[in-house]
């Protein structure tokens, strides 16, 4: 999601592909790559890396919101809140899956104790699915503008910008928690 890029960054990132594109097109690669060095030291800021995934995500957006129909806000909240959470929750709740489906293999007691906190690890992701939706249960459009709130509230929090944090939580996080949540259902299946 995202409102508006900031004056800095867009400059920033029109520089950086506008020296892409000229110079390719030139092809002078030894001008080119001494320029868009020049052009990085003297504007880069660690949080820029955020710029070129943040405008990945809202062109794929974008192009999924056309696919079906949707508004870019539509989307964004159908897709970054609805979806993602919903296969985040349903992956919080396959190591329990996993835990029952081997225990039925060998029951033990300590299966029933970790097939137990398994359940209790994917309760926490219910739940907080549930409240994610009940904190943005509006209208599209009134759902997303609180999203980009709270996420330039965070960005204000964590002295960085909206793009850095829109890409920790929508891409980072959800990527990082999905594949341990895999990772560690696979591990129980195959052990």
């Amino acid at each position: 999601m995202h409102p508006h890029l900031g004056d800095s960054q867009t400059r920033f990132t029109k520089n950086l592909f506008s020296c892409l594109i000229q110079q390719s097109i030139m092809l002078n690669s030894h001008g080119f790559m001494q320029r868009c060095l020049r052009l990085m030291k003297r504007k880069f800021r660690l949080v820029d890396l955020a710029l070129l995934p943040f405008g990945l995500c809202v062109m794929f957006l974008r192009l999924l919101g056309e696919l079906f129909g949707l508004t870019y806000k539509q989307i964004s909240v159908v897709f970054n809140l609805w979806v993602q959470g919903a296969i985040l929750t349903l992956s919080g709740l396959a190591p329990f899956g996993a835990a029952i489906y081997k225990g039925e293999e060998s029951f033990s007691l300590g299966w029933l104790v970790l097939a137990i906190a398994l359940l209790l690890y994917g309760i926490v992701y219910v739940y907080g699915f549930i409240r994610m939706l009940q904190h943005y249960h509006q209208p599209f459009d009134d759902a997303f503008d609180l999203c980009v709130r709270d996420l330039q509230w965070l960005a204000m929090k964590w002295h960085s910008t909206y793009q850095m944090v829109n890409i920790i939580i929508f891409v980072l996080l959800y990527l990082v928690l999905l594949g341990l949540n895999i990772l560690f259902s696979y591990y129980l299946i195959s052990h």
